[in-house]
């Protein structure tokens, strides 16, 4: 458990924690993928009751959000507009995967960009309390995106890649990985926690039918944008 809240750390975030953790703990520790999420969430949730102390809750809700790309240095922000530029260019599978492989942003990308930040700081004032549990909550339900498209994953790409290493997991450790979500939400919210993780499942479930309608198969950048898109939805369920 240690070397996979470790790795994840590394993984995911700029916090350094020199200690090298062999790779297949990627895989191994998804059963407490969400946990490290919430773990996470916890830091961006302190500076939001921190900031919420000094300023207008929506002006701590927008810091908070910069606060978060600081943390995890946008990983999964590069993600969204790779996959974006990539899946919406009508092209074919294998020209579909080099764009996404190209460092310059595309139009698409930075649209998506534009529409993921502009929905997020739009839904601030319309979140129910205690709003610090959503911000807790944030990185966690993204992990949360991110284990459905793991189920039976087929990678898309022929060489390896970052995301490859999620290869393999187990039906049981992405059911597991829902345990702590589930407590969370439905402690925190009841119903409505329950419905916004539900809109998060099926949410999850259609972008990864999309994508392999696409290119039939994951690579690290959809992987990643799935950590926003189910961010995104968990946001929607919990304003409806």
């Amino acid at each position: 458990m240690i070397s996979a809240l470790i790795i994840y750390t590394q993984f995911f975030s700029r916090i350094v924690i020199p200690k090298a953790v062999d790779l297949s703990y990627v895989r191994k520790g998804v059963p407490i993928l969400t946990l490290f999420g919430l773990l996470l969430g916890l830091i961006s949730s302190l500076f939001f009751v921190l900031t919420s102390l000094v300023l207008p809750e929506n002006i701590a809700w927008i810091l908070t959000l910069f606060f978060d790309v600081l943390l995890t240095g946008g990983f999964h922000l590069d993600g969204l507009a790779d996959t974006a530029d990539g899946l919406f260019s009508s092209r074919s599978k294998d020209r579909m995967l080099e764009i996404r492989k190209d460092s310059r942003i595309g139009s698409n990308g930075v649209l998506a960009l534009i529409f993921y930040y502009g929905l997020m700081i739009a839904m601030g004032p319309y979140l129910p309390q205690p709003k610090w549990l959503i911000v807790a909550s944030l990185s966690m339900i993204g992990k949360v995106g991110l284990t459905i498209q793991l189920y039976k994953m087929r990678y898309a790409r022929e060489s390896g890649g970052s995301g490859n290493f999620f290869s393999g997991t187990k039906t049981s450790s992405i059911l597991l990985a829902q345990l702590v979500p589930l407590a969370v939400l439905v402690g925190g919210f009841w119903l409505k926690g329950l419905l916004a993780y539900s809109l998060v499942i099926i949410g999850s479930l259609a972008f990864r039918w999309f994508v392999y309608q696409k290119i039939d198969g994951e690579t690290g950048d959809t992987l990643g944008a799935s950590v926003e898109v189910a961010q995104i939805l968990f946001l929607l369920g919990m304003i409806i």
